[in-house]
Protein backbone atom coordinates (compact mmCIF):
# COMPACT_ATOMS: atom_id res chain seq x y z
CA UNK A 1 0.00 0.00 0.00
CA UNK A 2 2.87 2.25 0.76
CA UNK A 3 4.07 1.83 -2.94
CA UNK A 4 0.42 2.72 -4.20
CA UNK A 5 -0.27 5.76 -1.92
CA UNK A 6 4.04 7.20 -3.39
CA UNK A 7 2.48 6.99 -6.66
CA UNK A 8 -0.44 8.73 -6.22
CA UNK A 9 1.26 11.16 -4.67
CA UNK A 10 3.27 12.10 -7.66
CA UNK A 11 -0.07 12.35 -9.60
CA UNK A 12 -1.76 14.55 -6.95
CA UNK A 13 0.42 17.59 -7.18
CA UNK A 14 -2.31 20.08 -5.83
CA UNK A 15 -2.98 17.57 -2.72
CA UNK A 16 -5.82 17.55 -3.18
CA UNK A 17 -6.49 14.18 -1.81
CA UNK A 18 -8.01 12.83 -5.42
CA UNK A 19 -7.23 11.09 -8.37
CA UNK A 20 -9.22 9.98 -11.76
CA UNK A 21 -10.74 6.53 -11.40
CA UNK A 22 -8.42 5.96 -14.85
CA UNK A 23 -5.27 6.77 -12.78
CA UNK A 24 -6.19 5.11 -9.94
CA UNK A 25 -6.75 2.08 -11.97
CA UNK A 26 -3.37 2.63 -14.09
CA UNK A 27 -1.31 2.55 -10.74
CA UNK A 28 -3.41 -0.39 -9.58
CA UNK A 29 -2.42 -2.25 -12.78
CA UNK A 30 1.09 -1.27 -12.73
CA UNK A 31 1.60 -2.53 -9.48
CA UNK A 32 -0.33 -5.88 -9.50
CA UNK A 33 -0.21 -7.19 -13.05
CA UNK A 34 -2.56 -9.88 -12.20
CA UNK A 35 -5.22 -7.17 -12.04
CA UNK A 36 -4.77 -6.16 -16.60
CA UNK A 37 -7.62 -8.34 -17.25
CA UNK A 38 -10.09 -6.60 -14.30
CA UNK A 39 -12.14 -4.10 -14.37
CA UNK A 40 -11.49 -2.08 -11.91
CA UNK A 41 -13.34 0.76 -12.18
CA UNK A 42 -16.48 -0.25 -11.06
CA UNK A 43 -14.76 -0.89 -7.60
CA UNK A 44 -12.77 1.94 -7.23
CA UNK A 45 -16.22 4.61 -7.81
CA UNK A 46 -17.32 3.57 -4.61
CA UNK A 47 -14.95 6.30 -3.47
CA UNK A 48 -15.45 8.47 -6.07
CA UNK A 49 -16.65 12.45 -4.97
CA UNK A 50 -19.98 13.68 -4.75
CA UNK A 51 -19.13 16.59 -7.16
CA UNK A 52 -17.28 15.11 -9.67
CA UNK A 53 -17.90 11.46 -10.36
CA UNK A 54 -14.36 10.86 -12.03
CA UNK A 55 -12.15 12.05 -8.65
CA UNK A 56 -11.17 9.27 -6.40
CA UNK A 57 -10.96 10.11 -2.97
CA UNK A 58 -7.67 7.83 -2.78
CA UNK A 59 -7.62 8.36 1.41
CA UNK A 60 -10.61 6.54 1.58
CA UNK A 61 -9.78 3.78 -0.82
CA UNK A 62 -6.96 3.39 1.44
CA UNK A 63 -8.77 2.78 4.52
CA UNK A 64 -11.53 0.33 2.86
CA UNK A 65 -8.17 -2.20 1.34
CA UNK A 66 -6.53 -1.82 5.14
CA UNK A 67 -9.44 -2.39 6.83
CA UNK A 68 -10.25 -5.06 4.70
CA UNK A 69 -6.18 -6.61 5.00
CA UNK A 70 -7.12 -6.18 8.92
CA UNK A 71 -10.34 -8.10 8.73
CA UNK A 72 -8.09 -10.97 7.07
CA UNK A 73 -5.13 -11.09 9.37
CA UNK A 74 -7.55 -11.29 12.18
CA UNK A 75 -9.52 -14.20 10.45
CA UNK A 76 -6.11 -16.17 10.28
Amino acid sequence: MKDIMMMIKQIDRDHNGYVTSSELDDILKIKYPSLKTKDLIPIVTKFSSIQNRILIDYKKFRDWVLTGIKKIDEAI
